[in-house]
C-alpha cells in the first residue's frame, strides 16, 4: 500500500466535503439575507431545477436558498463518487465495489423520491 496514494485521497474526501458544505452554508445565508433584506416571502410550492437555476442566477434568495439546499444534497453523493475514485486508485477493489454499491442505492432511492 502507498500511503502517499492513501493520503492523497483522504485530501480529496475532506476537500469535496468541506466545499460542498461551505459553498451551501454560503448560499443558504446569502438566500437569507437577501429575502430578510427584501422583505420577500418563502414560496410555498418548491419550483423546478431549471427555475432555482435562473431565481439563484438572479439573485434571488429563495433561487440561492433552494441552490444550497440542492448543493447540501449532492455533497454526499460527490463523496461517495470521490471514494470510488479514491479506492480504485489505491487498487482497493472491495471498497469499489461497496462504494458502487452505496452510489446505486442512492440513485434509487433519488429516482424513487421523485417519483412519488
Amino acid at each position: 500500500m502507498d500511503a502517499n496514494k492513501e493520503r492523497q485521497v483522504d485530501h480529496l474526501i475532506h476537500h469535496t466535503l468541506l466545499i460542498g458544505v461551505s459553498m451551501s452554508a454560503i448560499l443558504l445565508i446569502l438566500g437569507l439575507l437577501i429575502m430578510l433584506v427584501r422583505d420577500t416571502p418563502f414560496p410555498e410550492v418548491a419550483p423546478s431545477l431549471s427555475e432555482i437555476l435562473r431565481q439563484a442566477f438572479m439573485a434571488n434568495g429563495a433561487g440561492l436558498i433552494y441552490l444550497g439546499l440542492l448543493l447540501l444534497m449532492i455533497t454526499p453523493v460527490a463523496r461517495v463518487m470521490m471514494l470510488v475514485y479514491g479506492y480504485a486508485r489505491i487498487g482497493w477493489w472491495r471498497f469499489v465495489l461497496i462504494s458502487l454499491m452505496v452510489l446505486l442505492l442512492l440513485g434509487t432511492g433519488l429516482a424513487l423520491g421523485i417519483e412519488g
